[in-house]
């Protein structure tokens, strides 16, 4: 097949949606499929493009047998609301000329958001008279609404339309996780055109092979203190607040310390009610390259999840995959209604804690710092579950889905 990818991030950027636009479009090209990508210029996690790239509008590039075409957009230094929206549109214009510029495709899958990359999807599926296949790593206008944001979205009501429209357009509407596939339900899409795709991880090749200690020695962290540390993307839904809140609890202890690795929209309001609390036992730490968040994992005793209660459930953080992987404890403080509470819950993955509950993570914290034995049972349980999130299991269905429905 000829397999036209198109998302907003992409490798070599690493975080979020970029490892599995990227990872898709390389399996389908190891699997001797023809492979052209339209996407933008790295930037991110961190928000920020390389010197060499400021002022291209187009670049051509090849990478693991993949064709990538990237084109222009912008990157604000402190992204907010509406310069998010003027960096979309700029990719999406930009993206709109390179759509033409890619031999007649078989089938378009689009990694979203922004979700009106779909729409761009749609109209070429019309031009091509191709496939349409669009994956929903993330609902846009609800993650807005959950978070207080809408009223700050002036066309909300144009963004609906053109999620409704493009979803409609489409021969295969994939997202990945069973509450967020019951969302895309609800949005009246057909049935039969609804298919749940999980996100993936490659498990043979993600085991640390890193020795213990490095992480520890850079940054000056004694051998006898417990690490309990988050990384990642740091925005509201994070809700990361809650993990200084726990700190805040043990200052006085010696043996403990919390980090909070990355960098995000939240950022500095985190570190504002960090100075305010004026606390010693928690740091901040820049976003990690892989190397260096593999030594992370390596040296930390618990990775620390946390997700604010929203009104619709639709995030599902798929670092945890890797995590699993690993393994490593997971400590999660979320919306005991989530799916992504009951998920490691019921599965008895890792220490669960509504959020917001500081006794239950307390109590937590005091099973980490005892070692007790039930963690290594949590660590075996995690890495027997995500076996059948493996990568050629998940996107060998994922291939032969599509290519049926040619």
């Amino acid at each position: 097949m000829k397999i036209l990818v198109s998302s907003m991030i992409f490798y070599p950027d690493h975080s979020g949606i970029a490892l599995y636009s990227s990872d898709f479009a390389f399996y389908a090209a190891e699997k001797g499929h023809e492979v052209t990508v339209v996407t933008g210029f790295p930037f991110y996690p961190m928000w920020q493009k390389s010197p060499e790239d400021k002022r291209k509008l187009f670049r051509k590039d090849k990478a693991k047998d993949v064709t990538i075409l990237r084109g222009y957009l912008y990157v604000p230094q402190k992204p907010s609301t509406k310069k998010r929206i003027f960096q979309e549109l700029t990719f999406l214009f930009f993206a709109f000329i390179n759509f033409f510029r890619v031999k007649k495709p078989d089938v378009i899958v689009i990694f979203t958001t922004p979700l009106s990359l779909g729409l761009v999807g749609a109209i070429f599926k019309r031009i091509y008279r191709c496939e349409l296949v669009i994956n929903i790593q993330d609902f846009q206008i609800e993650a807005a609404d959950s978070l207080g944001m809408v009223g700050k979205f002036s066309f909300i009501k144009l963004l609906e339309k053109i999620e409704r429209y493009s979803y409609k357009k489409a021969d295969i509407v994939s997202s990945i996780s069973d509450s967020m596939v019951e969302l895309v339900k609800e949005k009246g899409i057909k049935p039969d055109k609804i298919y749940l795709w999980p996100n993936w991880i490659n498990i043979k090749d993600y085991g640390l092979e890193l020795n213990t200690g490095s992480f520890r020695k850079k940054y000056s962290i004694k051998t006898s203190q417990k690490i309990i540390g988050y990384a990642g993307n740091i925005g509201l839904k994070q809700g990361l607040q809650t993990l200084i809140d726990l700190a805040e609890q043990f200052k006085d202890d010696n043996s403990l310390l919390f980090i909070i690795i990355g960098e995000g929209g939240d950022l500095q309001n985190l570190k504002d009610y960090h100075a305010k609390k004026n606390i010693a036992n928690i740091r901040f730490i820049p976003f990690l390259n892989q190397t260096e968040y593999k030594e992370f994992l390596s040296d930390a005793d618990a990775i620390f999840v946390s997700q604010k209660k929203t009104t619709r459930d639709i995030y599902f953080p798929s670092k945890l995959l890797g995590l699993m992987s690993v393994p490593k404890l997971l400590f999660l403080s979320a919306d005991k209604e989530s799916e992504l509470y009951k998920v490691l819950k019921n599965n008895q993955l890792g220490m669960v804690c509504e959020y917001g509950d500081l006794p239950s993570m307390k109590n937590c914290v005091s099973l980490i710092k005892e070692e007790a034995p039930i963690i290594e049972k949590y660590k075996e349980n995690a890495f027997s579950f995500v076996q059948q999130y493996d990568r050629e299991s998940v996107l060998n269905n994922a291939l032969t889905k599509i290519s049926g429905n040619q």
